[in-house]
Order: structure tokens, then C-alpha cells, then sequence
């Protein structure tokens, strides 16, 4: 067979302008639907993207996590400070009053008993002594000689508030005698051959 030689030399000149341009060159490998890959480098671009350095090694593209760019490729992560417990709160705490249970339990009468504290200044009497609705109130009292407790402006008003009557007597510094149930009447009224105590005691052993 006869070779045109200026022809071989033309194609030989292409083929070799075309491999030094970076010709790609497409094979089988041998996948089942017969498709050609590309043998080049892909160029894809993106996180964790694979990239060929200039010593031929394989290097991993840094992903971060932390929505904040880094340089270093490490994974970077906001530190979590957990809440620091201070003193413990005592906005709420009862601070001990008159008649104030410091444990913040109720109200403790004069007496010593406890009532609750929504029963304190009702205008209904729950302390045996009264206190409830005279201290409780925050008003000032009278200490009744049978242990009750009146406002201390009633005393010597010319009417009785303490149930023995010694807001009258007493309270107004009148020499007192005692009755057998515990009332108050002047000492003067003993033995006046007039019953001034309900029991009448303030009338016996008068000889």
C-alpha cells in the first residue's frame, strides 16, 4: 500500500498539537451500560471536595460546623456555660415580727398558738387571746389581767372590752378586787352589802 507521506506527516502534526493542548481521552471501563468516564481529574468544587496538591497527595478539604469560618479546618464549637447558682433567694422569707412565726408557718399568737396568716386581721377572732386582731392588725394592746388583748386606746374608756373587765379597773389604776370567776371591781365595791360580782363572791366573808 502505498502512504502519502506529507499526509501521514499533517495528521502526526495534529495529533500531536492536539495531546500537548490536553486532549482528553475517553476509554471504557468497562461498566455494564458500556458509558465512558472522563479519566481526568473532576474539578468539582465544595465541602470536603477532594484536591490533588503539588507533591501528588490527596488532601481532604476542611469542613466547619460552627456557621463561623475557620482556617485551620478544625471543627469548632460554642462552649456551654452552665448557670452559676448564687445564694439562694430570700426576697420571699418571713423576717420575725410581734406575732410573726419567723418559719414563715403562720401566725403565732401572743399566746403561742398559730393560726394561718389569712386568718390574721379578718375581723373574726381565731387566737383564744385575741392577738390575732389586735397584734396581727399591728395595733398596739393591752394585756387584759385574764391574758386577752385589747387596742390599747379602749382602756379606761369607761367601757369594758376586756372580758374580766380589767381594762376598767386595772387599765385605769383603781385598787381591784378579784371575783371568784376571775372579773375585776373596785376593791371599794367589796363587802358594800351590794353584789357587784356576778357570783356575788365579792360579798362573802365580809364578817
Amino acid at each position: 500500500m502505498k502512504i502519502d507521506l506529507k499526509q501521514f506527516l499533517a495528521v502526526a502534526a495534529v495529533m500531536s498539537q492536539g495531546l500537548n493542548a490536553g486532549c482528553t481521552i475517553i476509554t471504557n471501563n468497562g461498566d455494564d451500560d458500556g458509558s465512558a468516564t472522563n479519566n481526568t481529574a473532576n474539578n468539582t468544587t465544595g465541602a470536603g471536595a477532594a484536591t490533588t496538591s503539588t507533591d501528588g497527595t490527596a488532601t481532604e478539604s476542611p469542613t466547619s460546623t460552627s456557621g463561623e469560618g475557620t482556617t485551620d479546618g478544625e471543627q469548632t464549637t460554642t462552649p456551654t456555660t452552665a448557670p452559676t447558682t448564687g445564694d439562694p433567694d430570700t426576697t420571699g422569707a418571713t423576717t420575725s415580727t410581734s406575732g410573726t412565726d419567723s418559719t414563715g408557718g403562720g401566725f403565732m399568737c401572743t399566746n403561742g398558738e398559730m393560726v394561718a396568716m389569712e386568718f390574721v386581721c379578718d375581723e373574726n377572732i381565731d387566737c383564744t387571746d385575741f392577738s390575732d386582731e389586735v397584734t396581727g392588725c399591728g395595733i398596739l394592746a393591752y394585756a387584759c389581767k385574764n391574758g386577752q388583748e385589747i387596742d390599747a386606746t379602749f382602756v379606761c374608756d369607761e367601757f369594758a372590752e376586756c372580758l374580766d373587765n380589767s381594762d376598767e379597773i386595772t387599765g385605769c389604776g383603781i385598787e381591784a378586787f378579784t371575783c371568784d370567776d376571775g372579773t375585776e371591781i373596785p376593791l371599794s365595791y367589796k363587802c358594800d352589802m351590794l353584789p357587784d360580782c356576778e357570783d356575788g363572791s365579792d360579798e362573802l366573808m365580809c364578817g
